[in-house]
């Protein structure tokens, strides 16, 4: 009877084939890594955006309403609508700082000597000499090639965790003006249910 299994040698190979870096494998994790950021990037921006549109929109529809109400009904809105315009700028204020370009920032980013060659807003400030000197530096060997794309990375996920949070904050600031704004509306009986 015959033994279909690899002989020890094989495994062998096998295992120390697969213990070694696969540049292929390397190169589609980083392009796939890559446009993970960049497509997180983009949805960002296009959430803060929607964010900017509905508050623009109540905040002019609010400050409208103010002067259209009725003299006896203006001081029992004004509360509400103060409210809920507050909320929305607020809420406008995160949306557009979410919206800036990413910089990368932090003490983590400060002790790790990272210049940012990779990142177009970091290296802008550099001469032509030293950008050549950068990327030659980064270019002399693979590894240091890995080590610039991984810190590269790690620093640019940051940036989008951080613009993720103010953007969640934007939404829980209106969300929260919103919910208040209505409750105070309700509770004045300014609403009225036939």
């Amino acid at each position: 009877m015959e033994n279909n299994l690899p002989e020890s040698s094989n495994i062998e190979k096998i295992n120390e084939k697969m213990s070694r870096y696969d540049s292929r494998a390397v190169q589609t994790l980083f392009r796939t890594v890559s446009r993970n950021h960049y497509n997180l990037l983009k949805m960002v921006d296009n959430k803060a955006r929607i964010v900017l549109t509905i508050n623009s929109i109540i905040t002019s529809l609010l400050l409208g309403l103010l002067f259209i109400a009725p003299d006896n009904r203006i001081s029992d809105l004004e509360t509400s609508v103060r409210i809920l315009v507050i909320c929305s700028m607020i809420s406008m204020i995160f949306a557009l700082i979410s919206m800036l370009p990413c910089r990368y920032f932090g003490s983590a980013y400060k002790k790790s000597g990272y210049k940012g060659t990779l990142y177009a807003q970091n290296f802008s400030n550099f001469t032509l000499e030293e950008f050549k000197r950068e990327f030659g530096r980064i270019m002399e060997t693979g590894r240091n090639t890995y080590d610039e794309i991984i810190t590269d990375l790690y620093f640019l996920g940051r940036c989008i965790g951080f613009k993720q949070k103010l953007l969640y904050l934007a939404a829980a600031v209106f969300l929260i003006g919103l919910i208040t704004a209505i409750g105070n509306t309700l509770s004045n009986g300014l609403i009225e249910f036939q």
